[in-house]
């Protein structure tokens, strides 16, 4: 519940704007406030209409402050573009003193992460990253991604990280600010906060992919379509579309193949919901790396349409369900052929909230 600005004497402060920075930080925000310590929630709005819902799940007091006044689900490069630019004149031009020295939380590598660090960077607040230094097979192949995680890093007080691989990355490096690891990532804690429906659609395929280098590549997502087309015979499959990604298989001319094939494209879905199609899924396509974390804890077989998974080791060797598509037709297929083999009966569970570590380590 957002509380009066008024009262500014806060110590811990998140800045974030998409609706994966809202599933992945509202569990550690939610870790501060049952213990009654002072938040301040800066939203940058980059998924407004999704990320206001996600909101609800946050339990307790907070101040909310909108560092943007966008009202809709950014999801072309024109929007996207003018609302960076408004942000970052509001940011250089409206400075906010109340978070100078205090603990400001930003996540991942998104536009809104790099606006984020700019934002606590001008108010001199101490710079908190969260889950830093995923690997990259060339700083230009995952753009910009790659390089604001750099960028973030580089500038970073304190990272945040839950593999081997991500701290090795930061070394690599050179980062000044002063790494923590936790046990998994705080994903973790979202997902093992929805109620699993236990019914399981044999027939059913859920698809999801966002990631740029797949939907700028005309060659990737006509092999994606061929590949859904063709398998529509045997499943219904349900493909839940990113603004973007629609935006690219009409300009591909793709999205009437997609109906003609009778693979229903549909809009985005709650959180809660779209974990339960993940769980109830013969098996899954994506490239998300969150929906590859929650595939991963479901145990549902998944192709991951990438060729590499750098930023994504440590899942792939506990995740035996987890299947690169390679780009390449035989790996679909073999993937088709041995699928059943590679589904988990059981969730994968930890020992401990990553969450929870992380709001031990500020506290204590």
């Amino acid at each position: 519940m957002p509380i009066d600005e008024k009262n500014d004497n806060l110590t811990f402060n998140f800045i974030i704007g998409t609706k994966a920075q809202f599933i992945k930080t509202i569990p550690v925000i939610n870790e501060f406030l049952k213990s009654d310590k002072k938040v301040k929630l800066y939203d940058l709005k980059q998924h407004s209409e999704t990320t206001s819902d996600l909101r609800k799940k946050i339990i307790g007091k907070y101040i909310y402050i909108e560092l943007s006044k966008n009202k809709i689900n950014l999801g072309t490069y024109s929007n996207l573009i003018l609302w960076f630019f408004k942000t970052i004149i509001k940011i250089i031009f409206y400075p906010d003193k109340n978070i100078k020295s205090n603990y400001c939380f930003v996540h991942g590598d998104t536009l809104s992460t790099l606006l984020g660090s700019f934002f606590v960077k001008r108010n001199r607040g101490n710079l908190v990253l969260l889950e830093a230094g995923h690997p990259v097979p060339g700083i230009f192949k995952h753009f910009p991604e790659s390089v604001i995680r750099y960028i973030v890093a580089k500038i970073s007080n304190k990272l945040i990280v839950n593999g081997e691989s991500q701290i090795n990355q930061l070394k690599k490096w050179n980062v000044k600010g002063s790494i923590l690891q936790i046990s998994t990532n705080t994903i973790y804690d979202s997902f093992i906060g929805v109620e699993l429906n236990q019914n399981h659609n044999k027939n059913k395929v859920t698809v999801a992919i966002h990631r740029t280098e797949n939907i700028n590549n005309k060659i990737k997502l006509k092999l994606l379509v061929k590949f859904l087309v063709q398998i529509s015979e045997q499943f219904d499959i349900n493909w839940y579309l990113h603004i973007p990604t629609r935006n690219k298989l009409k300009s591909y001319n793709l999205l009437d193949e997609l109906t003609d094939g009778n693979v229903k494209t549909l809009d985005l879905i709650q959180y809660d919901q779209f974990i339960n199609e993940l769980f109830s899924s013969e098996f899954v396509v994506t490239d998300g790396a969150g929906i590859v974390e929650e595939c991963q804890l479901i145990g549902v077989p998944t192709l991951v349409w990438r060729d590499e998974h750098l930023d994504q080791e440590h899942l792939f060797e506990i995740g035996k369900n987890l299947v690169l598509s390679n780009y390449q037709t035989k790996d679909m297929n073999d993937f088709l052929e041995n699928y059943n083999s590679l589904r988990s009966e059981k969730i994968y569970i930890h020992k401990s909230s990553p969450s929870k570590e992380i709001y031990e380590y500020f506290i204590n």
